[in-house]
């Protein structure tokens, strides 16, 4: 099964040309390209300002919807220069409310991409990175600096720790992923459960089934956090993209004080490709 649709947002703040990529990728895959046009709107805090007049709501909700329409009519008239397959639609709502607007959308796309260094920088993303991952039950691919689209991705990295997460990740990565020729499972100081069985043959005899050439790479971190174990193999390994579990512990925890999710994404250049 190869990608047919995909999904991606695009902020009324952003430059409209930034949608580019995005329409480049569902060109080069001969898929459809589904835009969420997002417009935010700011509530403001009535401690701070007793007695405002509901009109102001109003007015800042019409001037959202207002910027959100031109843009959708800009990002329309682009597309069409194209000859992409792709629509457009307006989704306004409130910050709190970005990660489930957007994950409904996900539940009827292949994958949602989003831009490199988007998540954790920009707060939008990371919202909606955060809800697809959560409530979508659907991947995210955060796209990667150079223009070679996920789907033709020729060496990867899956990252193999036991977990569900994890495991989502590979199974919702493969439909996507036809080109394959070497896949290297990684394992970063695996814990065998006492047996002499490497822990990672399980899940390398099933990948194998599918008639995909894996090699299980067993990598003892000395120290070094998994993430930088990680970023180097795939360097040393010569990756196009890497398949890996999004949140192994608290999201809150993570996001606050630190963890191989956030730092991945801070640190990667290619592709990667997460699940929950």
């Amino acid at each position: 099964m190869s990608v047919t649709t995909l999904l991606t947002i695009h902020s009324i703040d952003e430059a409209a040309d930034a949608i580019q990529p995005f329409v480049a990728l569902a060109g080069d895959i001969g898929a459809h390209l589904d835009i969420i046009v997002l417009g935010v709107v700011k509530s403001i805090p009535t401690a701070n300002y007793p007695g405002l007049p509901d009109y102001s709501m109003a007015d800042e909700y019409s001037r959202i919807i207002k910027s959100a329409d031109e843009r959708a009519k800009a990002l329309d008239a682009m597309i069409a220069q194209s000859g992409v397959s792709a629509s457009v639609t307006i989704e306004c709502c409130s910050r709190g409310m970005v990660g489930h607007t957007v994950s409904r959308h996900a539940m009827i796309a292949d994958v949602t991409v989003l831009a490199n260094g988007g998540v954790p920088e920009d707060a939008l993303a990371t919202e909606a990175f955060n809800g697809v991952i959560f409530e979508s039950g659907q991947p995210v691919v955060v796209l990667g600096r150079s223009s070679t689209p996920f789907t033709q991705a020729r060496r990867v990295l899956m990252a193999w720790n036991g977990e569900p997460e994890a495991a989502s990740a590979i199974h919702l990565a493969l439909p996507m992923l036809e080109t394959m020729e070497e896949v290297h499972l990684v394992l970063v100081d695996p814990d065998g459960g006492g047996t002499t069985a490497n822990p990672g043959d399980a899940m390398a005899l099933f990948l194998a089934r599918r008639g995909l050439k894996v090699t299980v790479d067993v990598i003892a971190s000395a120290g070094r956090d998994v993430s930088d174990v990680l970023l180097q193999h795939a360097l040393y390994k010569d990756a196009d993209l890497i398949v890996m579990g999004a949140y192994g512990r608290s999201r809150l925890r993570e996001w606050l004080l630190g963890g191989t999710t956030r730092t991945m994404l801070e640190k990667a250049t290619i592709p990667l490709l997460m699940a929950h």
